[in-house]
């Protein structure tokens, strides 16, 4: 196995750079997931067709309520009809351009799977601990920024959807962040259907490495406009990449929330990463920038609540932040000559999405281990810094 170490030394050394970083930062590896802290009581699947974006379908019978409002209060009936060219001023023009053909590879690629290497050619997995690095290693090759691995907790998995893989392989791929700054716009929309598209690749390709070795495999549909498979969130914190924020998505040390997430799933004999600690909810507890910044006002402030915003789209059983799926919906929907969706504003203005040098991770540092009144001197200092405003650039 020489030449294989040799041609993944690369990756080995990012997996090394990120363990030590982790281990800079005083991450702790926990035995179970934080998001423990929310749950209040039992937890059933939940049916994907409640989810906000499916329910802009005409015939979802959960989404007539959102379709009437989303319909008073842009003039739209739905939601993923944009408007014509020439109805866009230049610089909107060439920003669309950018969003349809980043988003094309993510909506249109939709490959059949390798075949699975019959048994007289499967490889034998002696060491469970190396095939796992070398998973990661191999999704860090194609384009991952971060590769974990989970035990795939059945409750996680759409109501209509039977998975029977024991493993899921998350992989997470930053957003490019100067089209995300310009949240809301084309750019950012952009920006997501970018990190989509590079994860349907990633995930493909790793899923057909697998199958290669005689084990099966399946990349797996996560979007909301799609035909989505997982619930990405809880799956991703039991792998270990990050924690549960106030914007509901995952928040990892190295990235923030600035990522988006995919994942395969498998029956490879794998170990499984533990989650981890450091802090996101004191720390979301101190800040609100998400809150106070998203255009919609779909986030809330304060501690979190087992009020549910809207019992259709949300799953009960949590004391969480809930997201007002609605309000989102309907904000995306407002100005398309601006904008197609809102593409993450609430991701932009988080003070954790900072680049990975010297100064921003001291601060990643003290954000962690610091009161939360300095906590707040952080995140007052990310507003100056960084001269956060709630109007929107037209």
């Amino acid at each position: 196995m020489e030449r294989l170490e040799r041609a993944l030394l690369p990756y080995e050394k990012r997996l090394v750079a990120q363990e030590r970083f982790r281990k800079f930062l005083g991450v702790k590896e926990v035995d179970n997931p934080t998001y423990q802290k929310y749950i209040i009581g039992p937890i059933e699947r939940f049916e994907k067709k409640r989810m906000a974006f499916l329910c802009m379908r005409p015939d979802n019978p959960y989404g007539e309520e959102l379709r009437r409002k989303y319909k008073a209060r842009t003039g739209f009936d739905r939601y993923s009809v944009p408007l014509a060219y020439t109805e866009l001023e230049d610089e909107d023009r060439i920003a669309r351009a950018i969003a349809d053909s980043s988003a094309r590879l993510c909506g249109d690629y939709e490959p059949d799977p390798f075949p699975v290497t019959p048994p007289e050619g499967c490889l034998q997995v002696e060491d469970k601990a190396w095939m796992t690095r070398i998973i990661k290693k191999v999704g860090l090759m194609f384009g991952a920024d971060i590769v974990r691995i989970a035990e795939l907790d059945q409750r996680w998995i759409y109501k209509e959807v039977n998975i029977s893989h024991k493993y899921a392989v998350i992989c997470a791929v930053r957003h490019k962040t100067s089209l995300l700054d310009l949240a809301p716009s084309y750019f950012s929309h952009a920006s997501t259907g970018d990190s989509y598209s590079r994860l349907k690749f990633i995930t493909t390709q790793l899923a057909d490495f697998i199958r290669r070795l005689g084990y099966d495999a399946m990349y797996r549909e996560t979007r909301g406009r799609g035909e989505p498979e997982l619930n990405m969130v809880p799956i991703a914190i039991d792998a270990g990449i990050g924690e549960f924020c106030r914007t509901g998505r995952v928040l990892s040390p190295e990235f923030g929330n600035n990522m988006r997430l995919k994942a395969v799933t498998t029956d490879l004999p794998l170990i499984p990463d533990k989650p981890i600690s450091f802090g996101i909810h004191e720390f979301c507890m101190s800040c609100e920038s998400c809150a106070k910044f998203c255009p919609a006002g779909a986030i809330p402030k304060g501690a979190p609540s087992d009020k549910v915003p809207n019992p259709v789209h949300n799953n009960p059983g949590f004391r969480k932040w809930y997201i007002n799926a609605e309000k989102c919906i309907i904000f995306q929907g407002m100005n398309r000559k601006k904008w197609p969706s809102c593409g993450g504003r609430c991701i932009a203005v988080c003070p954790w999405n900072k680049p990975m040098n010297w100064f921003h991770n001291s601060v990643r540092l003290l954000a962690i281990h610091s009161p939360n009144s300095f906590r707040k001197l952080l995140v007052w200092g990310d507003e100056i810094m960084y001269q956060r405003k709630k109007q929107i650039i037209q």
